[in-house]
Order: structure tokens, then sequence, then C-alpha cells
């Protein structure tokens, strides 16, 4: 496959509680100047929400674990030891206007490669006919997830705008083992620069979502923020 992109930052970090990892995803998106691919954990056991999901309906059915909801859309997440991920492209890049179907398989099916390449047998896109409605992400497979038999072993929502792409994806039942990332992300570009820690300005505008929005319970029940317009 070719590559989609010609230089890419991979920023393998560490785990964070959930209102960190989901502000430092957008920061990235406004502030990157180039393609990024994040590989992140979590300090806990947390559950994200699509963006326009109701945690009203969904409370009672969610576990006792913190819960943030997410910039993208797509359904509940249960994070806990699976291998997680955010796809950034800004809106200076061409792929950044790539439709959304077509970007979801475009990235799915490289990633669905990569892990058989890396011995995880038998995974490939599910087709219309695997489909499930259900609002748990991981028991409701949507065309051009990655699935694996029957099982769903990666699924992600996306946010498009004038800011670019947020691609935000999680891989479970399955664990890449080490040196994944880096190979995928040799798969995604023709160069890859690895990235210790983001820059200052992309942490403290991190910094200022996670008090703005992502910590905020009016944002986890009404996606409401206290954010300066812009």
């Amino acid at each position: 496959m070719t590559p989609f992109f010609e230089r890419l930052l991979l920023h393998e970090d560490g785990a964070a509680p959930g209102p960190w990892n989901m502000a430092l995803d957008q920061a990235w998106l406004e502030l990157a100047g180039r393609p990024v691919l994040r590989v992140y954990g979590w300090t806990e056991p947390t559950v994200t929400l699509g963006y326009a999901q109701s945690l009203a309906k969904l409370r009672d059915s969610l576990p006792t674990w913190p819960v943030v909801r997410r910039w993208t859309g797509g359904g509940v997440v249960l994070h806990q030891g699976d291998a997680t991920y955010s796809v950034i492209v800004p809106a200076t890049d061409d792929w950044a206007q790539t439709s959304a179907l077509e970007s979801y398989q475009r990235i799915h099916g490289s990633l669905a490669d990569a892990l058989c390449e890396h011995g995880v047998a038998g995974c490939r896109l599910a087709l219309p006919e695997d489909v499930v409605e259900a609002p748990f992400c991981f028991v409701a497979p949507a065309v051009h997830d990655v699935i694996r038999g029957r099982v769903k072993v990666a699924g992600a929502g996306q946010r498009r705008g004038r800011l670019g792409l947020l691609h935000q994806g999680s891989v479970q039942q399955v664990l890449p083992p080490e040196g994944f990332w880096r190979s995928w992300a040799a798969r995604l570009a023709r160069e890859v620069e690895g990235v210790a820690v983001a820059p200052p300005e992309v942490l403290a505008r991190a910094r200022e979502l996670v008090a703005g929005r992502y910590d905020l319970p009016e944002w986890l029940e009404e996606r409401d923020d206290r954010l300066p317009k812009r």
C-alpha cells in the first residue's frame, strides 16, 4: 500500500487520565503542522463516550469507572488493557479531505495488514453483513472496522472539520507486539520522526482544554464547555 503521508510524527506517549488523553489529541489537531500518530495508555480503567451519546441513557449500563466524553463520534469504549491510538491530520494536509468512508477503510485496512504481518492472523475489514447495532463499540462492528473471525479487534471514532481530521482508535482482544506502532507508522508515511514529548504549546493548550472542557461535568453531561469562542 502506498503511504498516506510524506512525513509523520510518531508520539508514543505514556499513560494518562481520560480528560488529559482527550485534550492532548485535540491540542495536537489544533497545533500540529503535519500528521501525527499518537499512541497512549490510561492510568486507570476508563470509559469514553462518543460525542453524540447520552450519558443519562447509558449511565446504568456503564461500569463504575471514570467516564470522559470524546470529541469524536462512535460508541462507548471501555479502556482496560487496550492499545489506544490517534491519527491526527491537520487541515493543511491534503489527506484531511479524504471522505469519512474512505479514510476508515484505508486506515483500518492498513492497521489490519500490519496486525497480520506481526502475527495476529485473520484480521480483515468488516463487511455490511458483519454489522451489529449497539451503543457499545466493541460488540458492534461497523463497516470497515477490523474483525478477526466474528470478534471486533479495532474500531474508531472520527471528527472532521476546519481543523482537519481526528481519528481516535482502540485495539482490543489482541496485543500489538513490541515495535508494532513504529512499524505501522512506516506504512502510513515515507518518513517517520519520533517525538518523546509533545511541544510546549501543545501541552499548554491541552491543559486549557482539560480545565475548560474535558474535566467538566457539563461537558460530560451536555457537551457544554467554558472555552473562549474562537
